[in-house]
């Protein structure tokens, strides 16, 4: 009989917790466009992140360029995750980028690969997502996400 009484606390306890979680504000913006720089700031971390570039090689493999500028008071090493999506939820993650000392007002420019199946990559169109995962010291990762069309890339 004492499990039964204890299952409403343990109901309780998980929706407190749940919803006692950080705003998705500190972690995460709004979907940017290719030409748009990230802005992400919390405690000492203050960053700016944009794409530089994204390529296509042999219709399978996306290479992605993003830079990272600490603009912080100290120094930061920073892991970044790609994953791009299609408009009908396909994901498909990429290869870790991971940058190491980025001193204040410096800069570090990485490139990441994302493999696509065969015949995949017509349906990375209007309506396609890059989520990038920035992941430093903290426990709490900074994320947004660029809209991406590989069919109109800009040059």
């Amino acid at each position: 009989m004492k499990p039964l009484y204890l299952l409403p606390i343990l109901i309780a306890f998980v929706i407190v917790t749940g919803c006692t979680g950080l705003p998705s504000s500190v972690s995460s913006q709004q979907q940017l466009t290719l030409n748009q720089q990230a802005q992400f700031a919390n405690n000492e971390y203050a960053f700016t992140a944009g794409i530089n570039n994204i390529q296509i090689q042999n219709n399978q493999t996306i290479i992605v360029t993003i830079t990272i500028a600490n603009t912080g008071s100290s120094g930061m090493t920073m892991s970044v995750y790609p994953t791009l999506n299609d408009p009908v939820g396909q994901s498909y993650p990429g290869t870790a980028m991971f940058y190491s000392q980025i001193y204040p007002n410096h800069q570090s420019t990485q490139k990441g690969t994302i493999l696509i199946p065969p015949g995949e990559l017509a349906h990375l169109t209007q309506g396609s997502t890059l989520d990038v995962k920035f992941q430093g010291t903290s426990p709490i990762p900074f994320e947004t996400a660029w809209s991406v069309d590989l069919s109109h890339l800009p040059s």
